[in-house]
């Protein structure tokens, strides 16, 4: 196993080489590829052309898969893929372009919005993969900011104020940023809001980092005016093109983030003629091969 992390940025991200994750996808394997997130934060490796269940199978050597609710559908309509897979695309359950009023359409627009997954979940989401399977000949990029280094650079005074606090995030806060829905009672019972750290210590590092994304919308104790001024104030901090990464996407290619260490978003295409087809595995809790080390 030659596994090699090539960087790509001054502070983070990188891209992994010698590996065939269809070939293997063990716990060793597994092992240095989390080593080098403990590192980069974000690692791509191009080229994998994984399907669902190879996917699947990979991810859940970094810990359990969770599922996806895929909202956006009308009551009775069927997800496009299943529920370990998160659908990060523009179409419908034949394959076909989204059409322009349908709900899934709106949904997405918070895709775009700097955001963790599953920030709004009381769950520790850990690891997200993503692998691009149809891809837009221009745009739809995927950009990441390094939370870690934008701890590091605040000024002591800032990093002082903020350590110990908490907001609250709501995935319908950020839906409601992105564009209007009308979101139906059955949906917003699945996910109430629940507190996270505005800075977290990663449990295998112990290195800080700020915790934001589009989903938090309050500070807890805070007038609410002043604690939305305090978070779009970090965020644009964070998001500082000094912090940024942008995946340039190829078909096949899987990348892996760390969502207690980073933000990410997708960027803008031309999403009623071009075809995306992204899907998403997310996890949680302790990587398998940790566990089975213990």
């Amino acid at each position: 196993m030659g596994i090699v992390a090539r960087p790509v940025h001054p502070s983070f991200a990188a891209e992994i080489e010698g590996v065939d994750l269809k070939a293997d996808h063990g716990p060793q394997v597994a092992a240095a590829i989390e080593a080098a997130l403990d590192t980069y934060a974000v690692v791509a490796l191009r080229g994998q052309n994984l399907d669902d269940e190879q996917q699947m199978a990979f991810s859940e050597q970094l810990g359990e898969l969770s599922r996806a609710l895929n909202h956006g559908r009308q009551p009775g309509q069927q997800p496009r893929l299943r529920a370990e897979l998160y659908d990060i695309s523009n179409l419908d359950e034949d394959g076909a372009v989204l059409a322009e009023e349908d709900r899934r359409r709106t949904w997405r627009e918070a895709d775009k919005l700097w955001h963790t997954d599953r920030s709004f979940v009381a769950a520790d989401t850990t690891y997200s993969l993503l692998t691009g399977r149809v891809v837009p000949p221009e745009g739809a990029d995927t950009e990441f900011a390094d939370m870690r280094a934008a701890w590091d650079a605040l000024p002591e005074d800032m990093k002082r104020r903020i350590d110990g606090l908490q907001a609250e995030h709501s995935v319908w806060y950020s839906r409601a940023l992105a564009a209007k829905t009308d979101f139906r009672e059955d949906e917003l019972n699945t996910f109430p809001p629940v507190p996270q750290p505005l800075v977290r210590t990663h449990p295998r590092t112990g290195r800080k980092s700020l915790v934001l994304a589009s989903h938090a919308y309050r500070i807890l104790g805070w007038p609410e005016d002043e604690g939305k001024g305090l978070l779009a104030e970090l965020t644009a901090f964070a998001t500082q093109a000094r912090f940024v990464h942008a995946h340039k996407w190829t078909p096949g290619d899987l990348v892996i983030w760390d969502n207690r260490t980073t933000m990410h978003r997708g960027t803008s295409f031309d999403d009623k003629r071009w075809r995306r087809d992204m899907r998403r595995t997310t996890v949680q809790g302790p990587a398998r091969h940790a566990m089975a080390a213990e």
